[in-house]
């Protein structure tokens, strides 16, 4: 009897060891074997998550071997892999999808996206009816303002910048005015979704992607288009 309850002992105290375990890996891109930063780690069941590091790093405790881990990316196809199967790395296969009806990779969206962008001559008024649209669900007496000043409100949408950078900030600059925006696109909807210092958050189709021409489409009833050139 006492050993048995010194194997029943051995045995709780392992698995308590084990869910207590601090596990660490890396993840690669599957084809260059490149480390991937900010790939979402999460364990399923529990809240919250963790991130990789520039090396492609990370550190999490599980509750148990078992324990499924799923590993996702923008651009690239999740992964769940149980805690005590989990190798050195883990690879992540590049994902490819369809923009303006051309097959694109996250990689080369990226170097598509990421450069400073605005708004091509031919939307600015078009751009000017949206703002305004936009001003007068918040402020009916601003948005009368703008509507009595057309020209003023084209001409800041001319001189509008849209500077997307790899660590998923937008920065946006009118006239004087600047500010940072958070970016994530999800490639599936085709959704590029800012999100603004106060948490709040936009949805906006991605119609068209190019190197020389980015189409946006707001969710709003009737929205136009709004047509984009790089800056320089």
């Amino acid at each position: 009897m006492p050993r048995i309850l010194c194997f029943l002992l051995l045995v709780l105290l392992t698995t308590t060891a084990f869910a207590q375990r601090t596990i660490s890996g890396r993840v690669v891109a599957q084809t260059t074997k490149e480390p991937l930063p900010e790939v979402t780690v999460r364990v399923e069941g529990q809240p919250g998550a963790v991130v990789t590091d520039k090396a492609g790093r990370f550190s999490l405790t599980v509750p148990a071997a078992e324990t499924p881990l799923t590993f996702s990316h923008l651009g690239f196809q999740p992964v769940t892999v149980p805690a005590g199967q989990l190798g050195a790395e883990v690879s992540l296969a590049e994902q490819s999808y369809l923009i303006g009806e051309v097959q694109v990779s996250y990689v080369q969206l990226q170097k598509l996206l990421l450069r400073q962008w605005r708004i091509a001559p031919a939307s600015l008024d078009d751009a000017a009816r949206v703002i305004t649209a936009r001003v007068r669900a918040q402020s009916g007496d601003k948005a009368e303002m703008l509507e009595k000043n057309p020209d003023a409100v084209r001409r800041v949408m001319e001189s509008a910048r849209y500077d997307f950078r790899p660590d998923g900030i937008v920065k946006t600059k009118l006239m004087i005015a600047g500010h940072k925006l958070r970016w994530q696109l999800d490639e599936e909807s085709r959704t590029l979704t800012v999100v603004d210092q106060e948490g709040g958050e936009r949805k906006i189709k991605v119609v068209e992607l190019t190197a020389d021409r980015l189409v946006l489409l707001g969710q709003a009833p009737n929205a136009p288009a709004i047509t984009y050139v790089p800056a320089k």
